[in-house]
């Protein structure tokens, strides 16, 4: 284990330590008061206690080496434990939005004074700086649960700092407004569990790679006076972990030793800027672009078989250069199918072959379908 991980797992048990400690006061002084808003940021207290023992159980697993069945580690742990923690906020959320909806249907006399008030307060600070410890750390170990942790410390501060100046007005009389405050903190914890989700989610699904880390990756790769090409870069996370593959265009002159020389000094120089792990494949030079055209066609057979208005297609160039790459080809098209509905068609080809492959540009040429032996006039 390094000392930025023990340096987590510390950092999680003081997050359990003072949110118990939180959760205790707050519980008391909210049954005392009658106050739903209070006791359900003693419950979202509570909850913090449960998220973080979940994040110290994803840190511990995720720190295992790899191993014959987990090739390339247990980092995604991390993930599956911030989709948990994601399901208790959003579980959390709909509980206080029903809490909240009968209290003001049902409203009841509540006891609340500045002594309450300054222990809000007190509250809040404390999340705060918890967040921002937590944040601190998260970013030395580079841990996505341990930063989506800190975000949770900040939501809970934002929560608490409602609950504090809402109880100022229900202390001169407006008792409506602890039932408001906690459809608030309801409403916002729903919306940061679902952003939460979706990044996780996203993250075990496997994301497409930033343009910007890809473009770094084929930099480094075209720097190597021998490549003529890089492409199919793919880039896997395992929590801080990523494996990078790719491809390089090498003449077919150079000898294996060469070959494998050059590949295995871009593997070394992608893992020494600290991108991740690298596996390169060599392409020979020239029939890479064979292949891509191949794929390219594959797809636009896939896309026509799924729609009877695109009868054929052909002439399909590709042109690369050193910041673009384009498809030129020709669509043909039912003779009854209107100009609207050709367009509509090719702008959905363009944006799937983009999604696809990548690529800057597409132009599409359309043209009404000639079956064999028709005339050209």
């Amino acid at each position: 284990m390094d000392k930025y991980q023990s340096l987590s797992i510390k950092v999680s048990w003081l997050s359990i330590g003072v949110n118990l400690l939180i959760s205790i006061a707050q519980f008391i002084i909210g049954i005392n008061s009658k106050s739903i808003s209070i006791m359900t940021d003693a419950a979202d207290s509570l909850r913090d206690i449960v998220a973080t023992g979940v994040v110290i159980l994803s840190l511990n697993i995720s720190k295992k080496p790899a191993d014959k069945e987990h090739p390339f580690g247990h980092g995604r742990i991390e993930d599956v434990g911030g989709v948990i923690v994601a399901l208790f906020l959003l579980l959390m959320g709909l509980t206080f939005l029903k809490e909240s909806f009968l209290r003001f249907i049902h409203p009841q006399p509540l006891t609340i004074n500045f002594y309450i008030i300054s222990i809000m307060a007190v509250a809040s600070v404390i999340k705060f700086l918890l967040g921002f410890i937590t944040q601190f750390v998260s970013k030395k170990a580079t841990s996505a649960i341990l930063e989506a942790d800190a975000f949770h410390h900040y939501t809970d501060c934002i929560t608490t700092i409602i609950v504090a100046v809402g109880l100022v007005f229900v202390r001169f009389g407006f008792t409506f407004v602890d039932a408001v405050l906690g459809f608030i903190i309801a409403f916002l914890i729903i919306w940061w569990s679902f952003k939460m989700l979706r990044e996780f989610v996203d993250n075990l699904l496997g994301r497409c790679p930033p343009v910007e880390l890809c473009e770094k990756i084929k930099n480094i790769a075209l720097s190597f006076k021998s490549v003529a090409g890089a492409h199919d870069i793919e880039v896997h996370s395992y929590g801080k972990n990523k494996v990078i593959s790719l491809h390089i265009e090498l003449s077919p002159e150079l000898s294996l030793l060469s070959a494998h020389s050059i590949a295995d000094s871009i593997e070394k120089k992608i893992h020494s800027d600290g991108l991740g792990r690298c596996v390169v494949h060599v392409d020979l030079k020239g029939k890479a672009k064979a292949i891509e055209k191949e794929m390219v066609e594959k797809a636009i057979s896939k896309f026509i078989s799924r729609n009877r208005e695109i009868k054929d297609f052909h002439g399909i160039e590709i042109i690369t250069s050193e910041t673009t790459n384009i498809v030129d080809f020709h669509l043909c098209f039912s003779k009854n199918t209107s100009l609207d509905e050709s367009h509509r068609l090719s702008h959905r080809l363009s944006d799937f072959l983009k999604k696809r492959f990548g690529y800057t540009k597409i132009n599409i040429h359309v043209e009404p379908y000639k079956s064999i032996g028709e005339s050209s006039e």
